[in-house]
């Protein structure tokens, strides 16, 4: 009777989060670099399945009824959130610090760290790197994420940002966590010095980059990486000290079934019913923005949304229009209000395959500001350029992550319009 119930609970939480599922595996699939979630996933099924912990089926359930309240009104990120604490209190994960963290890991939340992490790390470790290069007597200033010294302009690119970086150290704190078996306190000190730790690192190597970006010291090209390297290997054996002196006591093992009780399974099959009939709550601002006739005294030609394109922009807050001009495409997104739907061209490109090359700033001939980077897939080769500008005060921003924050503090900037220009490389 016993593994019926089981069997029967395991297919009822599986029809309830359906849909996060459904999503889950197609978010590591977008050629984003989400995939590597399954690293702690795998790790925390692994330990998991090594003891039997006492579930809370109490807790569990709440995460559920909130998981099915919420659902129409949150993200597919954040409805995931919710889904994740139902698993982890049926499976008595919670127990465990360091296999919680593995398991919220275990999202596919990359994407997100960039678009709303990515100018306030590069922010920090751009100011970062300026303090450290006056303390040995080089007069640096910094404009925006730019460090400048006489005539030379250094760019803390997205790459440096530095959140691969903490993605990495995150993991590598909930790994140690688990491994020697770290109280939930111990666990979050743990979490604090590694985050210091990593802000610390990155803001090193950028500041010892400098001097080969400057021009003031010659290093091999290797040395971006190999330097980065070298730091996360130090902060991770210091990491790896601290954990094992607070190494906890071996959890004793629990006899008992956890997957017994028949009245969690009626809730999780009437929530899967419920989240798959929910309505998702539209953001949809109506706007309209008027279509292009010239573009750079070009006359352009309206071309229609590809059928993918069509059901984006029903949810997009704001409008989109696919032009040509000449042998070049051109995109425009026009947006009202600061918004996570407007994203780079770069996640659409990955998604279809395409490798990205090294992005790179510069001013085109009417002094407009533009990031610029190769596409390439099999033999057809583009290059990308992207300029994010307020329609209102004319400023402009070559980043989604910047213009995303000034977005949210001046709203009375917008409307923006966001361009796209593609050009095919022969």
């Amino acid at each position: 009777m016993n593994h019926r119930r089981t069997l029967f609970l395991i297919a009822t939480t599986v029809f309830a989060f359906f849909p996060v599922i459904r999503w889950y595996f197609h978010r590591l699939d977008d050629g984003g670099g989400e995939a590597l979630g399954m690293i702690p996933l795998l790790l925390a099924v692994i330990y998991a399945l090594r003891e039997v912990r006492q579930p809370s089926y109490r807790a569990a359930m709440i995460a559920l009824v909130i998981y099915a309240v919420t659902f129409p009104l949150l993200p597919p990120l954040l409805r995931a959130v919710p889904a994740l604490a139902t698993v982890s209190f049926l499976l008595g994960i919670h127990r465990h610090a360091g296999l919680t963290a593995l398991l919220f890991l275990s999202l596919p939340v990359q994407a997100s760290l960039d678009f709303f992490l990515g100018y306030p790390f590069r922010l920090l470790t751009a100011e970062g790197s300026r303090l450290i290069l006056e303390v040995v007597g080089l007069p640096v200033n910094r404009v925006g994420v730019q460090l400048s010294i006489k005539d030379v302009i250094v760019s803390v690119d997205p790459p440096c940002s530095g959140l691969q970086m903490l993605w990495a150290t995150c993991c590598l704190t909930a790994i140690l966590a688990t491994f020697f078996r770290i109280t939930w306190r111990h666990s979050f000190l743990l979490g604090l010095i590694a985050l210091f730790l990593c802000l610390l690192g990155n803001t090193l190597r950028a500041t010892i980059l400098f001097f080969p970006e400057s021009g003031r010291l010659n290093l091999p090209e290797v040395a971006h990486v190999g330097v980065g390297a070298l730091i996360f290997i130090g902060a991770a054996g210091l990491l790896a000290l601290i954990a094992r002196r607070w190494q906890g006591r071996p959890a004793s093992r629990s006899r008992q079934s956890a997957l017994t009780t028949p009245f969690f399974s009626y809730l999780a099959g009437l929530s899967g019913i419920f989240v798959l009939n929910a309505p998702a709550l539209s953001l949809t601002t109506p706007s309209q923005f008027p279509e292009l006739s010239f573009y750079r005294g070009h006359v352009v030609e309206s071309l229609p949304l590809s059928p993918f394109e069509k059901s984006f922009s029903e949810t997009f807050p704001g409008q989109i229009n696919l032009y040509r001009v000449g042998h070049q495409t051109l995109i425009v997104r026009h947006v009202n209000h600061a918004t996570r739907r407007l994203h780079s061209s770069a996640h659409c490109l990955q998604g279809e395959g395409f490798s990205l090359g090294a992005t790179t700033l510069f001013l085109d001939e009417e002094g407009e500001q533009w990031l610029r980077y190769e596409a390439t897939r099999f033999q057809e080769k583009i290059l990308v350029s992207e300029r994010i500008c307020s329609l209102t005060t004319r400023q402009e921003w070559s980043t989604i992550s910047s213009w995303y924050w000034h977005a949210l503090f001046n709203p009375q900037a917008g409307p923006w319009q966001a361009q796209t220009l593609i050009t095919p490389i022969l």
